[in-house]
């Protein structure tokens, strides 16, 4: 019974955006709009949100918080041991506690571009999702509207994205994206500071600041 409900599941993840393939719907766009607005691609930006990991399939939920500081496609997060970095051009992704550091290119030809560079799914939004708008529902205690979108890109490795907006100020509060694997990521926003001073240095992994952590490099 448990492998039949495990199977279930993944093909529940995996069918949601086939389902929806043929809805763009009108009436997000107004919201979706707005969250484009509230991000400029000149401005630099320091978030603070909590966040929680569920893992469906083995039932267990993390729960922790992260800082992201971005300007344009660039950005560094910081959570729990993880530092990730993105400079543009490479990603470089540092576990302090294994003292690792790997480096990749991402592709903005994959799916998986859209996860490596966040700022996409929010500018992007009509050339790579499909959307529809679920109307003001209940998240978290508060009425928010809520917007689903699905890529149009089956290949990613993620089913849908949820968006969470004050229905007053029509700004992004939440997301929670679910991965086709099982694994859902809910992302509150806690704090939003723009106008902030980045220096491009900020967006890449200094080896002198961090000497015994090994670089791996993923790159073709």
């Amino acid at each position: 019974m448990k492998h039949y409900k495990t199977i279930c599941a993944v093909l529940l993840f995996i069918l949601n955006p086939l389902l929806m393939m043929g809805q763009q719907d009108p009436m997000a766009d107004k919201y979706l709009q707005a969250v484009s607005r509230q991000f400029r691609m000149d401005m630099g930006y320091m978030i603070r949100m909590d966040y929680i990991r569920e893992d469906i399939m083995r039932e267990t939920k993390v729960e922790g918080s992260a800082t992201i500081w971005m300007k344009g496609e660039k950005y560094k997060i910081i959570f729990d041991e993880y530092i990730i970095y993105y400079n543009g051009e490479k990603l470089y992704s540092q576990n302090t506690e294994t003292e690792e550091v790997y480096v990749s290119v991402p592709d903005p030809e994959q799916p998986g571009y859209l996860q490596a560079v966040p700022i996409r799914v929010i500018k992007s939004y009509e050339q790579d999702f499909k959307y529809r708008y679920l109307g003001t529902t209940s998240f978290m205690g508060k009425e928010r509207v809520e917007i689903q979108l699905y890529p149009k890109d089956l290949a990613g490795p993620y089913s849908m994205l949820k968006m969470f907006i004050n229905p007053h100020s029509q700004k992004l509060e939440a997301m929670q994206l679910k991965h086709k694997e099982g694994i859902v990521y809910t992302m509150i926003l806690k704090e939003i500071r723009g106008n902030q001073i980045l220096k491009e240095s900020t967006f890449e992994f200094d080896q002198s600041a961090w000497p015994n952590t090994e670089v791996i490099e993923l790159l073709e």
